[in-house]
């Protein structure tokens, strides 16, 4: 445990801190950003900030990428140019990189990044940019078995070979190497895998298990519900199989119907998780489906929710404490009120979530330019 009070020497920061709690590049860049920002300067703010910086830059770089794909699948300028200034000042994109300071944005941008590159044939850097968007976040690594198929569909098994090899060694430097050279301890890591199976609440169906029962942890019983996600993304591929996959586009298709399912079926999602797919549920929405209700309702569903959640209150811990307080102080009266409306507002995300997966899976597009 750090006492994290004492390394920041600020009194509205928590009194200890287990650790960060993701793969080594995060911790690695927090590091950095501390000896080269704030050990220099003891401001908390300009270290909140640097922080901040990658997410906002994805966000940005995010915007460009989008509308260049957009155009090269045959979008027109006005369509094209109406997504990036869509993703670019998005309030959720940028509620969570510039306000809460999450990476996902970063993660979003390194996995699309890889699908492009898978497309156009460059399987070595396809296959570097995904071991390092899973050693940020483990949640790119269920495109895994995607990225496979579709060079099996389109190239010889020499690429897939190729293909493995070097993901493989490239998340082994990026998120197991770090603790060797710098003799950490991954039992923290270790420990704690059991977060992906056994925490049930936030943005999902699961947030019921809170009121019911006052904890974020699967009772006692229900615990195999944590891993109802596995046969879901396993039945996802394999409707998914059934339909073409050749094209960039047909990348998006399957990666942004997979990562739905992902966090339609799992106990826990953060509502941060949902800009890793975003992107992806922007361009073949509004591209292929020709359809903005989905993205539309997508950021808006899910800014509602985090409002319920309570999370906006907590963004205000470095200039006062005074707006949590007031969230506990609203909690102490209207505690089930608030988690009643939480779980009624996840439920528009699971019928528009539905709804977008049968849609990927019936939509049978044209040969297009990849």
């Amino acid at each position: 445990m750090f006492p994290i009070r004492l390394i920041f020497e600020n009194p509205n920061l928590f009194e200890e801190l287990p650790g960060i709690g993701y793969p080594p590049p995060w911790g690695l860049y927090l590091g950095l950003a501390y000896l080269a920002i704030y050990n220099p300067t003891k401001n908390l703010f300009a270290y909140n900030l640097a922080i901040k910086l990658p997410s906002i830059i994805s966000n940005i770089a995010l915007a460009f990428l989008i509308e260049k794909m957009a155009v090269q699948e045959g979008a027109d300028t006005k369509t094209a140019n109406k997504m990036f200034y869509f993703l670019l000042f998005n309030p959720l994109m940028i509620y969570i990189s510039a306000v809460w300071g999450q990476f996902d944005a970063l993660v979003a941008l390194i996995t699309m990044a890889s699908a492009n590159d898978l497309s156009h044939g460059k399987i070595k850097r396809s296959a570097i940019l995904l071991a390092l968007s899973a050693s940020l976040k483990i949640i790119p690594l269920v495109l895994g078995p995607l990225f496979l198929l579709f060079i099996k569909r389109n190239h010889d098994r020499i690429k897939i070979l190729e293909f493995v090899f070097l993901s493989f060694i490239a998340l082994a430097l990026f998120a197991v190497l770090p603790f060797w050279i710098f003799n950490w301890d991954p039992n923290l890591i270790l420990t704690r895998s059991d977060y992906h199976f056994l925490r049930a609440g936030c943005f999902s169906l699961f947030n019921l298990n809170e009121l019911l029962f006052n904890t974020n942890s699967l009772p006692a019983g229900y615990a195999f519900l944590g891993y109802v996600w596995i046969p879901s993304l396993a039945l996802g591929y394999y409707a998914l199989s059934r339909t073409r996959l050749e094209t960039r586009m047909d990348l998006v298709r399957w990666a942004s119907s997979l990562l739905f399912v992902l966090m339609l079926t799992r106990s826990w999602v953060s509502e941060q998780n949902i800009v890793l797919f975003f992107p992806l549920l922007l361009i073949y929405s509004v591209v292929d489906l020709k359809n903005w209700i989905f993205p539309q309702l997508t950021w808006i569903n899910t800014l509602v929710f985090s409002f319920l959640h309570g999370s906006p209150m907590q963004m205000f811990f470095l200039l006062s404490p005074v707006p949590y307080n007031l969230l506990v102080s609203f909690d102490r009266i209207h505690r089930t009120a608030r988690f009643v409306l939480r779980f009624v507002a996840v439920i528009p995300w699971y019928v528009l979530g539905l709804s977008y997966v049968k849609r990927t899976l019936h939509n049978r597009r044209p040969q297009c330019r990849a």
